[in-house]
Order: C-alpha cells, then sequence, then structure tokens
C-alpha cells in the first residue's frame, strides 16, 4: 500500500492504531507490523511523532495530579464522537 492510499482510505484507522501502538495496547505482532509501516509510510510517520509528542507533554504537564470526577469518562465520549466522525 503506497503512502497516498493509506492516508486516503484508511485514515481512521490507521490512527486509532497509532493510538494503540502508543498506549501499549498491541500484541508483539501488531507491533511489529506498524513499526514497519510508519518506516515505510512518511504520512503515518508523522502522525505518529505528533501523537507521541503530545502524549509526553500531557504526561509531563499532568505530573501526579489528579484528574477532575468524570474526565476519563468525558474523553471516552469524546474518543467514540471522533472515530464515528473520521469513519465518514
Amino acid at each position: 500500500m503506497s503512502e497516498s492510499e493509506c492516508c486516503e482510505s484508511v485514515r481512521a484507522e490507521s490512527l486509532m492504531r497509532i493510538y494503540h501502538y502508543l498506549d501499549g495496547e498491541l500484541t508483539t505482532t501488531e507491533i511489529r507490523e506498524i513499526s514497519i509501516h510508519l518506516e515505510h509510510c512518511p504520512s503515518c510517520h508523522d502522525e505518529y511523532e505528533i501523537e507521541a509528542m503530545l502524549k509526553e507533554v500531557v504526561r509531563r504537564s499532568c505530573g501526579r495530579e489528579e484528574a477532575p470526577l468524570g474526565l476519563k469518562e468525558k474523553i471516552r465520549r469524546r474518543i467514540a464522537v471522533e472515530q464515528v466522525r473520521w469513519q465518514r
């Protein structure tokens, strides 16, 4: 699959896989597949770099503070909305 095919036809799926990859929620095989894909797809690699940087900034900024009650659920709802939007 070429870079343009990846980024046009399965953009939402690629992004979700990157999020799961960053969160360590994949099998060893899936991690290997994504690593290979990121080596060959500059657009997905760029997206990965942005998301990795954002995750690190959030990690540093939040430190050991407690999240407000309900924040996790609010984030989950927002992710679900974005997933639907990307699939259209």
